[in-house]
């Protein structure tokens, strides 16, 4: 194997395989990483690829550590301890992990997707004072003094702003495996047309039968007008009907069994999410992790797609 420099460092595949090395387990790892275990599994196998060993032994089902294994988690978790002591000694306020961090997103965003990356980041930083600002989708202003934001569509004013894409909107029809017994299973998409539909203020449905229905979205189904998509999915998983969700949002109920995909593809509504940060002055370390603790979070959880 040719020695690595640091810009081969496949730090994403390090931090999986350390927490798959200290567990012996990926379901464990997947849960301490906020990822799914599928994402834990490719990026250990990605990693032995790279390095052309073994690093586990998997035998009867469970997993034990091969000789380059035990080696290299030692390696890792030295490295990675010596990063995290060297963060922790930081003096400059502006990198200082311990203070506040304001952030803000939509409703659905934050109850869908956010509250599994702050649960993890306050697990590691429990120095940092996490605050939540909600907005709307497609708001046109953000708060004033906030960190780090998660927009559905791109403010009017992004000059004094950094902003990511960070996927592009793909919208699935989802229903709770609860209320699909004795249901038949979907093979085209204006079949929904006959089940109970959960609207929110996006109008997704309007977009999906446009596509799936030549625009005919008059059926035998009822329907339920929610005030925004977090509503339109809890109803989902009360079994009321089918929403129309992100996957991004929905990737843990499915691995679940809370929501059932009903049908492989999708539809764009022509707004993407994105990750928005203010002017560079104003970043900080806290607001950059969390920042990364974000791109992890969807790297895993869009394995599935």
């Amino acid at each position: 194997m040719k020695p690595l420099d640091r810009r081969q460092l496949p730090l994403n595949a390090l931090r999986a395989f350390e927490a798959a090395a200290l567990h012996c387990h990926l379901g464990k790892a997947a849960e301490q990483l906020g990822v799914t275990q599928g994402a834990v599994s490719q990026q250990v196998r990605a990693l032995e690829s790279q390095l052309g060993q073994s690093l586990f032994i998997r035998k009867h089902k469970r997993l034990y550590l091969s000789t380059a294994g035990q080696q290299l988690l030692e390696a890792v978790s030295n490295g990675l301890d010596t990063i995290t002591q060297g963060i922790s000694q930081l003096d400059n306020d502006s990198q200082s992990m311990a203070g506040e961090l304001t952030l803000c997103a939509t409703p659905s965003i934050t109850n869908n997707m956010l509250m599994s990356v702050i649960g993890r980041y306050n697990r590691v930083y429990p120095d940092v004072t996490l605050k939540m600002i909600q907005i709307a989708p497609n708001a046109a202003v953000l708060p004033d003094d906030y960190d780090v934001c998660v927009c559905f569509g791109l403010p009017d004013d992004t000059t004094h702003m950094e902003t990511r894409k960070l996927i592009t909107s793909r919208f699935y029809p989802v229903a709770s495996p609860a209320f699909m017994i004795n249901r038949p299973a979907i093979e085209r998409g204006d079949e929904l047309l006959n089940f109970p539909l959960l609207h929110d203020r996006s109008r997704g449905w309007t977009s999906w039968f446009n596509r799936f229905a030549n625009g005919q979205d008059k059926g035998q189904a009822a329907n339920i007008y929610y005030t925004d998509n977090y509503q339109a999915l809890m109803a989902a998983r009360l079994g009321q009907g089918v929403a129309l969700a992100e996957y991004y949002e929905v990737a843990a109920d499915i691995a679940a069994g809370k929501l059932v995909l009903l049908y492989g593809q999708d539809i764009s509504m022509g707004v993407d999410s994105y990750l928005v940060l203010p002017k560079k002055e104003r970043q900080t370390l806290r607001s950059l992790v969390f920042a990364d603790f974000i791109e992890q979070h969807l790297e895993g959880v869009t394995e599935g797609l």
